[in-house]
């Protein structure tokens, strides 16, 4: 339960990392603040003639602590994003496929293109024979499914899963096969790695990369204004 919580304020704090970097900007500017008050205490009181009931040192000591966490967690933060080979595959998913794909549909004639980005558990499920058990499950949902070779400004061809109902397209669904890429980097990881339960380690170093690419795209999903395009689902196939 614990952990669960931690991985759920991870992931919070990785999406709005925007308040940790203004939480450390306005910190900084009030230390300073209480900095300058301190050093000229005597001079405000005698002048002004007020007396401080707060213990500026004490106040200072305290807004210092909390700038050295702040600050630690937003070089961890960017640290993860820098090396994080998850993060470079949302970027490149997005950039070169998805968001294309959305202006392209709008382009073609769709006033408000709707597309389903599969979201695994693992790495297994994107492979082909659990794809076409995806596919299937669609069919037995009553779904229609087609394929359309959408043609990208500026990029090739792709070709695009429709789920259709009633002879009219429902939505636009892909499964985001890049992340197989990630396998290789995986096994790099693991090798380094002497621990008996490797499986274990495995699995939990797999889970963290999908997190990680499904965060980055959230977020950059929001910069783009692409939140009423897309949605998820995964092998439940309950967000359709």
């Amino acid at each position: 339960m614990i952990q669960l919580k931690m991985t759920k304020l991870t992931k919070w704090i990785s999406t709005n990392i925007w308040i940790i970097k203004w939480s450390s900007y306005i910190l900084n500017t009030v230390s300073i603040l209480i900095v300058l008050l301190w050093l000229f205490e005597s001079i405000i009181e005698e002048n002004l003639e007020i007396e401080f009931i707060i213990d500026l040192e004490a106040l200072f000591a305290v807004t210092t602590g909390l700038l050295v966490v702040i600050n630690q967690i937003l070089r961890n933060l960017l640290k993860d994003a820098e090396y994080s080979p998850a993060y470079a595959l949302a970027v490149g998913y997005i950039n070169n496929f998805i968001a294309p794909v959305i202006t392209q549909l709008k382009e073609n004639g769709t006033k408000n293109p709707k597309l389903c980005i599969y979201r695994p558990s693992h790495f297994d499920e994107l492979t082909s024979e659990n794809v076409d058990r995806v596919k299937a499950d669609l069919i037995h949902k009553k779904y229609e499914l087609t394929e359309i070779n959408l043609k990208l400004k500026g990029a090739r061809a792709r070709d695009i899963l429709t789920l259709n109902k009633k002879d009219k397209v429902h939505t636009y669904f892909d499964f985001p096969n890049t992340l197989l890429s990630l396998y290789g980097y995986v096994d790099y990881k693991i090798e380094s790695k002497a621990n008996t339960s490797i499986e274990k380690i495995k699995n939990d170093l797999i889970a963290e990369l999908i997190e990680q690419f499904y965060v980055k795209i959230d977020e950059m999903i929001k910069s783009k204004n692409l939140q009423n395009n897309i949605s998820y689902c995964d092998k439940n196939l309950t967000a359709l």
